[in-house]
């Protein structure tokens, strides 16, 4: 299950996105979860925005650490050994590459969140701010979908660190 939601992890990310924001839809209109007030729905907005953004920073941070540490990898793909550390390998191997390209989706995919989300908030007019409530249901699911998968290639990394 895990090596298909890798395959197109953005795809998935933001079918469930859109899944969340027609349930707060549906959820809204039967009068299970109210519209709170316009000053929440913007503070919410905001704060959406800056964790993406500030997500975006650990995650390029991330990225760097790699690539710096591949920079001063010892080893080319055709030449691995088994007496080469597990690292190394890995620095070596296509999964090095297909990690900072997930990495690097992420970045993408945190960013256009936040961008839209201060873009919404700019242009959406106060009357129909319900466009803005719902956009928190689809961020949310976005931003925490990244930041699991980040989370999940760093876990796989450390593991293999102690390998």
């Amino acid at each position: 299950m895990i090596d298909k939601y890798f395959i197109r992890p953005i795809f998935w990310d933001y079918l469930l996105s859109v899944i969340g924001i027609a349930t707060a839809f549906l959820l809204k209109d039967k009068g299970v979860i109210t519209l709170p007030k316009e000053e929440y729905v913007y503070s919410i907005i905001s704060d959406l925005s800056t964790v993406s953004l500030t997500m975006v920073g650990f995650i390029l941070t991330l990225v760097t650490v790699l690539v710096s540490f591949k920079s001063s990898s010892k080893i080319e793909s055709e030449n691995s050994k088994e007496k080469d550390s597990v690292f190394d390998i890995f620095f070596a191997s296509r999964l090095y590459f297909d990690t900072i390209r997930h990495l690097k989706n992420g970045i993408k995919s945190l960013t256009l969140v936040a961008l839209t989300g201060y873009t919404l908030k700019l242009t959406v007019d106060h009357l129909k701010y319900e466009i803005l409530f719902l956009f928190c249901f689809g961020a949310i699911v976005v931003i925490i979908m990244t930041i699991g998968r980040s989370l999940l290639i760093l876990s796989q990394i450390i593991k293999i660190q102690q390998s």
